[in-house]
């Protein structure tokens, strides 16, 4: 299974369409992708992102990786670097 990790806020603009998309693309993983929303406007959100030097938003982190910071980022590189993981 590949953990996607989106980082987002809720007054980001870009947010919304990275969401969007991430859960797009997941769908067509048959179940072999989890995504996981940090809300970086809560306490917890914070901490996380600061504990993984999150600087911007929409950031995504795939299995533990940071892979795409901000938006838009392409459906095809998403799907590319989620193929990459369920590769190893």
């Amino acid at each position: 299974m590949v953990k996607i990790e989106v980082y987002f806020s809720p007054i980001c603009p870009h947010c919304p369409g990275a969401k969007s998309l991430i859960t797009k693309v997941a769908s067509k993983f048959d179940g072999k992708v989890k995504v996981e929303e940090i809300n970086t406007f809560t306490e917890e959100g914070m901490k996380r992102g600061m504990a993984n030097n999150v600087m911007a938003v929409p950031t995504v982190f795939i299995d533990g990786e940071q892979k795409f910071v901000g938006y838009p980022f392409s459906e095809e590189d998403l799907e590319a670097s989620i193929r990459t993981a369920l590769s190893r």
